[in-house]
């Protein structure tokens, strides 16, 4: 697998909305293994395509280790999926392809919001919904249809906000200095043991390769 070197604020790309995936080829395929390559290389719980250049409408996400966090367990919540009407075991990590919220419930302030797009900065509390119902496409290009709370619910909502341009420090209930953000990013990306980790991983960027469902 291929892991995809991961965007940082403020860069222009991860404000810029997503248009949906139309083409369903073997490269997409690729993206979307390299994507929840590269989710699991951050250890991340979720990644939008635009977080590594791409603008298209597609997220992975692997709720599953934070399902195993004592302090949040009173957000571990549920997860239902249904491909094509029939209900399936939870399929992680899971792509998702130009996913819409088409219901959503009982708003919620989540205490533990933070980005692969913003190492180093500490995680806040952003206003969400506990309960969502989300309709996409899997990879075959079949319809999905995900009926969550909790954790999950929360991450899919961060990560459908990554492809309308819309970042978690948007959401904040107490807002961040732009400075302030910049500096804390600048200081980690630099410091030796992230400098280590990264050069370890040996990213790629994913915008180099010529994709054929752009």
């Amino acid at each position: 697998m291929t892991i995809y070197k991961i965007l940082k604020y403020p860069h222009v790309l991860l404000r810029k909305p997503c248009t949906p995936v139309s083409m369903f080829t073997n490269d997409l395929n690729t993206f979307a293994n390299n994507m929840i390559a590269t989710m699991e290389a951050f250890d991340g719980i979720g990644l939008a395509a635009n977080q590594v250049g791409i603008l298209k409408r597609m997220i992975a996400i692997d709720t599953r280790k934070y399902f195993l966090i004592e302090e949040l367990k009173d957000w571990h919540g549920t997860i239902t999926y249904q491909v094509q009407g029939q209900t399936i075991d939870q399929p992680f990590p899971t792509i998702l392809i130009n996913p819409e919220i088409v219901e959503k419930e009982d708003p919620v302030n989540f205490p533990f919001d933070g980005c692969l797009s913003f190492p180093g900065v500490e995680r806040g509390e952003t206003h969400r919904f506990k309960n969502i119902v989300l309709k996409a496409q899997t990879i075959h290009q079949e319809p999905i249809v995900i009926t969550c709370s909790g954790i999950s619910s929360i991450c899919l909502q961060h990560e459908l906000d990554h492809l309308e341009g819309v970042l978690f420090i948007d959401r904040l209930n107490e807002k961040l200095e732009d400075v302030e953000v910049a500096a804390e990013i600048e200081d980690f990306s630099n410091s030796p043991e992230e400098r280590r980790r990264l050069k370890k991983l040996k990213l790629t960027d994913a915008r180099k390769t010529k994709w054929n469902f752009l």
